[in-house]
């Protein structure tokens, strides 16, 4: 019996200590404004953001499957993500990466996943411009979309171009010309957090961020109910409709 009980406490320590490790993906697929008026025909983003003590990873992929009747290579790119983090604030920008899968266009077509992009990269604590001025944690290739200081994740001290540099659909939609940057189709940023998130704080983070296509040519954010998957430490899958 007393084998018994010491077993049965040892499984409920176990059950109790809060795993810290957390993974939620979420698709970004309504519209959220911007200069570009015309039915989304596809366009499309998709964010697995992932939390381990005070790592943070964001990997963002652009998933359009055709763009909006105007839009030219620049707008059709991926440029930005808006959240907000609860009482915390991104620390370091520690990297800016090619996505697996993923590869350079134009002249970037020699860069294959894993192969840094962080000199066409900047984040900022100090909120966004234009429709994510109500963002405070914001990862742009845009320079107009720090509304303060902002950090290249090179640590430069250049301004970044943007739109180009940005995430094209895979295959692209429309052609990246040579001589410009641009990624199809995802880019994975690995960023120090200066306190730590709990799986249900990181899904309210994921859940009510934004996504910024072109220069201000179009916005969107998540569906509402979301539908989203929450994978703690492997193990749990959690959907919520």
């Amino acid at each position: 019996m007393r084998r018994m009980v010491s077993s049965l406490s040892v499984l409920a320590f176990v059950v109790a200590v809060p795993l810290a490790a957390a993974d939620v993906m979420v698709e970004f697929k309504v519209d959220a404004g911007g200069n570009n008026n015309q039915p989304l025909n596809g366009l499309a983003a998709r964010g697995t953001f992932s939390v381990n003590g005070t790592k943070f990873t964001l990997l963002l992929e652009n998933i359009s499957t055709g763009v909006p009747n105007g839009f030219d290579v620049a707008d059709s790119l991926l440029v930005s993500v808006g959240m907000n983090l609860p009482a915390i604030d991104f620390l370091t920008g520690d990297a800016a990466v090619i996505g697996l899968g993923s590869k350079g266009l134009g002249s970037w077509s020699s860069r294959v996943a894993g192969d840094s992009v962080a000199e066409e990269w900047l984040w900022t604590n100090e909120y966004g411009g234009d429709l994510m001025e109500v963002f405070k944690h914001v990862i742009s290739t845009s320079e107009g979309q720090g509304g303060g200081k902002t950090t290249r994740f090179d640590k430069g001290n250049g301004s970044v171009g943007g739109p180009f540099g940005g995430m094209a659909a895979k295959p692209p939609i429309l052609p990246v010309p040579d001589n410009q940057p641009a990624v199809s189709n995802s880019i994975r940023f690995d960023l120090t957090l200066t306190g730590t998130l709990t799986p249900e704080q990181l899904r309210t983070v994921a859940e009510n961020s934004i996504v910024e296509f072109g220069s201000d040519q179009r916005y969107l954010k998540v569906p509402e109910p979301a539908t989203l998957a929450l994978l703690l430490c492997g193990a749990a899958v959690l959907r919520r409709r």
